[in-house]
């Protein structure tokens, strides 16, 4: 008995066109019908497994999907190998670990959407770093500069103070000169004499030599003209202008030495006060050094 076949209708979707099957595929997917309660289980199943996931102690991978670091293996040459800076905050950011635990509670972006502009300062970074050889023969163009040791903190740009005028400075000094010594210190219709400014010349100060008197020339009363009284008149008035000037000055100096032995008094009281606190400033100075190292 000769079996018949029989033509069974074929779904038009699986038909191979003429023109290739790749091409139809691509053009017209298969489309499965999806059941709601297969969804709803496969939701189900979902959640019960992260449930699970979290309730088991597992320890956290990062969602770095690359090779590990410490899985690769690097070739060593000692003339080629070098070891190039790496940034350590670009290398949490492509790891997915946050640099410190406030921002990873905080921060709006999830790990792997790290804003773009937060790693242009590493690329700067990595660009402007030189690289280190690791060969000890080879020093490093960086490690020339002088090494900076533990306790040293680095020079800050200070501002130099302008220099002071010592004849600014003025000298709290308890001196009250006698108002008549003054008098007799001052030239008549002028300024009155300041012991604390007025400054002596070297040449003032010099000491004078003593001058003897010429010996007294007798002269008779029939030569004793009208000549002879106006040129005694004149030489009487140039050795009194002479010794008012000298007893002046004699007066000027007397009193700016009074001032001086005053202020040289205050200014011997303030360096011993200076030199009483700088010694309590270098033992502080010495117990920091001994405790934490040299500056």
């Amino acid at each position: 008995m000769e079996k018949m076949s029989r033509q069974l209708p074929l779904n038009p979707t699986f038909i191979p066109p003429p023109y290739g099957v790749l091409r139809s595929l691509l053009e017209n997917p298969l489309k499965l019908p999806l059941h709601p309660e297969d969804a709803f289980s496969k939701e189900k199943d979902k959640g019960k497994k992260l449930d699970d996931e979290s309730s088991s102690p597992t320890v956290p991978q990062s969602a770095f999907l690359g090779p590990t670091l410490w899985d690769k293996t690097l070739p060593y040459d000692g003339d080629t190998f070098q070891l190039e800076y790496m940034d350590l905050e670009e290398f949490l950011s492509e790891n997915g670990i946050p640099p410190s635990p406030s921002q990873h509670d905080h921060s709006p972006h999830p790990p792997g959407l790290q804003p773009a502009s937060s790693t242009a300062p590493s690329v700067m970074d990595l660009s402007s770093r030189a690289t280190a050889p690791l060969h000890p023969g080879i020093p490093s163009p960086n490690c020339m500069q002088s090494p900076i040791r533990p306790g040293q903190l680095l020079p800050a740009n200070r501002n130099t103070p302008s220099p002071i005028d010592p004849d600014t400075i003025q000298v709290p000094v308890g001196y009250e000169p006698d108002p008549a010594d003054l008098a007799l210190s001052s030239i008549p219709g002028q300024e009155m004499f300041d012991p604390r400014k007025r400054k002596f010349s070297e040449e003032e100060l010099k000491p004078q030599p003593m001058i003897k008197k010429a010996r007294k020339v007798f002269i008779p009363d029939d030569l004793k003209d009208d000549k002879y009284w106006a040129r005694r008149r004149k030489n009487n008035m140039a050795a009194k202008r002479s010794r008012d000037a000298r007893r002046l000055k004699e007066n000027q100096i007397a009193i700016r030495a009074s001032f001086l032995e005053k202020e040289n008094s205050a200014l011997r009281q303030e360096v011993a006060d200076l030199r009483k606190e700088l010694g309590k400033c270098k033992n502080i100075l010495a117990k920091y050094e001994a405790r934490h190292g040299p500056l």
